[in-house]
């Protein structure tokens, strides 16, 4: 096990909600590798390889190789993600893990969830989502309620801002500029004492950008600024305090749909002139407290996600609001025993017009317990409980059991099952557009998710890896339209909507300036009636070069391929198949020196015409230009 500072040092950074970052160790203990370690997938420190479950760990470094200027460009290259967008920067675009989308997902910034309660579904729309504040990123696949409550049916995504890791007073500036007269200003600051760790962060990015409408000759531009803070204050050896923020304010223009029949509906997708403002807030206060072989962390959290929007059906605007209390506790009872156990409160509000009274609640109270243990070396089994009582549905109980067995010098084997559940959002029950053919249903059931997962990891002598994971989620009573139709009011879909598959990934060096590495998922996603679920690709594979090519210059060239997609016409909803695509992406590096910097990026090099989503366009072949310094 984990010397019990270091353990609970590293418990410490989940709970603040700077997962990545154990920074509360003593002088004379080791360091703890973070990159071996997973902070969500037990909700304290762990390795992955005695974990049991599916987790990828992406750090600073592996972002700053990357193309990818959208953090959901980055995540759709790791296993069990995919990504479908509807348009260029700032345009709506949701994530899928293991085939199910957004709402089946939690998605945590410094321990904020920052899914929108006021939309149809409580989701994350990561459209003008960046990288430039990220230090670290864990995605956890698989039914994960049993620890991380509601939504997290198809997985979790936690992810850390950077922080003040390095002693000292520290500035960073970037600065980038690219096609479709695009620009990107980025600047953090880090602060570390003996005492005190803070880090602000700000950024703006602008872009006339492309036409949503895959065809269209109107540029539907976008622009973000946003601000994120965190710190850390160690009180006593005892107590520590602290807290974390964001704001993001963010325009974006979308094309929309005009009636071209005469009966009334609009029915044909088009260039619009419409525009979406919506300003984005996180807050978390936090206070720790030691005692013993017990770290307990006391938290509170608020999120605010509004949106104003100007379209073809008129204004309107929508308020999201989240208020959460959350204790938790991890005791280390022995070297083969570690107990965790914690109890949250979760209240959720949408204010839109759209909505009977304007309004609605919800409430959510939970309790859980974990027990991680190690019956002899080389073996570990946890076992996870959790009862929510939910507002309008009563009580649910869910939970998880895993195993990792180190069967053989660098062979792990590894399993799970879990059972998840998921409330319908006030959208699905009481919401009422009929413009858009949506009409909530207050008579629907809660969802509720069986998650299966088998797999093996082998690391070689050399330094290579090897990973492949088979998982199946059955999803009971999922929440849909018609599946005739595609519109009208949403019902539960009698049986289960099934996703089964595989996960591959790999890593090893080719040289000394070589190394490549693998990502590939097969999905194969079903409903209840056998119809194969949309905007799931059967095979999604990405494959990353990084080459060393001088002392002074690096490089990326990723291979992005997605085959067997399946998706809904933009105008009919009838469903139908999409075409295969394969991408290239390139980033070069440059150091100037210690201190500066240059980069160059560019996204689709081979400047290939496809769709993410059915009728929407797709940005082409972008270049971007761009210099950092630190001080």
């Amino acid at each position: 096990m984990f010397h019990r500072v270091s353990h609970l040092a590293v418990i410490a950074a989940l709970a603040a909600g700077a997962a990545g970052n154990a920074r509360a160790q003593t002088q004379d203990e080791d360091p703890v590798d973070l990159g071996t370690i997973t902070l969500s997938a037990l909700r304290y420190g762990a390795d992955i390889a005695r974990s049991g479950v599916s987790v990828s760990v992406v750090d600073r470094a592996e972002l700053d190789k990357s193309a990818d200027l959208r953090l959901a460009d980055f995540l759709g290259t790791l296993p069990g993600v995919s990504v479908i967008s509807q348009g260029g920067f700032g345009a709506n675009t949701a994530l899928r893990i293991r085939g199910f989308d957004g709402r089946h997902i939690a998605v945590y910034i410094d321990g904020i969830r920052i899914d929108d309660p006021s939309g149809v579904q409580v989701s994350t729309d990561f459209g003008a989502l960046m990288t430039d504040d990220i230090a670290r990123i864990e995605v956890l696949r698989g039914s994960q309620s049993a620890l991380w409550g509601g939504s997290a049916v198809a997985g979790v995504i936690n992810i850390s801002t950077l922080s003040g890791a390095e002693p000292g007073l520290h500035q960073k500036v970037s600065v980038e500029g690219g096609s479709h007269n695009s620009a990107r200003l980025a600047w953090g600051l880090t602060q570390k004492d003996d005492q005190l760790e803070l880090a602000l962060n700000a950024s703006h990015f602008r872009t006339d950008g492309i036409s949503a409408f895959d065809g269209g000759t109107e540029a539907d531009g976008a622009e973000a600024s946003r601000l994120s803070f965190s710190a850390r204050y160690r009180v006593s050896d005892l107590v520590t305090l602290g807290g974390a923020a964001f704001w993001q304010k963010t325009r974006s223009d979308y094309d929309g749909y005009i009636d071209t029949d005469g009966d009334g509906y609009t029915d044909t997708f088009t260039d619009l002139p419409n525009e979406m403002r919506r300003q984005d807030l996180g807050l978390r206060l936090f206070a720790e407290l030691e005692t013993g072989n017990t770290l307990h962390v006391l938290g509170i959290g608020f999120s605010r996600n509004k949106r104003d929007m100007d379209d073809e059906n008129g204004k309107s605007a929508f308020t999201g609001e989240r208020l959460t209390l959350d204790w938790q506790a991890t005791s280390t009872l022995s070297d083969q025993l570690t107990l965790s156990y914690g109890a949250d409160f979760n209240r959720e509000e949408a204010k839109t017009s759209a909505m009977p009274g304007g309004s609605g609640n919800t409430d959510t109270k939970g309790i859980w317990g974990q027990l991680a243990w190690s019956p002899r070396e080389g073996f570990d089994v946890t076992a996870a409980l959790r009862y929510d009582d939910h507002s309008a549905f009563g009580g649910f109980g869910t939970g998880r059991l895993s195993f990792a067995w180190a069967a053989a010098e660098g062979l792990t084997l590894r399993g799970a099952v879990a059972r998840g559940f998921r409330a319908p959002s006030l959208d699905e029950l009481y919401g009422d557009y009929p413009g858009l053919f949506f009409t909530g249903n207050p008579d629907l059931d809660p969802e509720t998710s069986v998650s299966y997962e088998l797999g093996a990891d082998y690391a070689f002598g050399t330094g290579a890896s090897l990973s492949f994971t088979a998982f199946r989620i059955e999803v009971e009573d999922r929440i849909a339209a018609d599946p005739a139709t595609f519109w009208s009011t949403l019902g539960n879909l009698a049986g289960s909507s099934v996703s089964k598959g595989v996960e591959l990934a790999a890593k090893t060096r080719l040289s000394d300036a070589l190394s490549l590495t693998l990502a590939y998922t097969y999905t194969d996603a079903h409903d209840p009636n056998g119809a194969r679920l949309t905007a799931v690709p059967r095979h999604n594979l990405a494959l990353a070069l990084d080459a060393q090519i001088s002392e002074r210059v690096s490089a990326r060239f990723t291979l992005s391929h997605l085959a067997g997609r399946r998706d809904r016409h933009v105008n009919s909803f009838a469903a139908l198949d999409m075409p295969d695509v394969t991408l290239l992406d390139a980033a070069f590096s440059y150091r100037i020196s210690d201190s500066i910097g240059a980069t160059l990026r560019i996204e689709n090099v081979t400047d290939e015409h496809w769709q993410s989503s059915h009728g929407y366009g797709t940005p082409g072949r972008t270049a971007w230009l761009g210099l950092q310094a630190r001080f």
